[in-house]
């Protein structure tokens, strides 16, 4: 896994990736870490389920595997997309 910050494309490395990890383990506590880089250690983030049909879900697959990414991602990515757009 590289880590990047934010939708950075350029991978954090020496002190610069140790702190962000510093920071996701501190975040991480009481739980999985937070999507959200200013939530507070034990804070969630808010969780949407959405139902789509087989070729919706198959593409969304593809995409991800081919990006690299989770369809999570893909999936937030393309929402604010929307929301900023309406």
């Amino acid at each position: 896994m590289t880590l990047r910050r934010g939708g950075s494309s350029t991978p954090l490395r020496g002190a610069d990736a140790a702190a962000f990890g510093a920071g996701l383990i501190e975040r991480s506590k009481g739980g999985r870490p937070s999507i959200d880089p200013d939530a507070k250690p034990g804070q969630h983030s808010r969780a949407v389920q959405v139902r789509v049909d087989d070729n919706l879900d198959r593409a969304l697959e593809d995409l991800a595997r081919a990006q690299h990414r989770s369809k999570s991602a893909v999936v937030r990515d393309a929402l604010a997309a929307y929301v900023a757009r309406h």
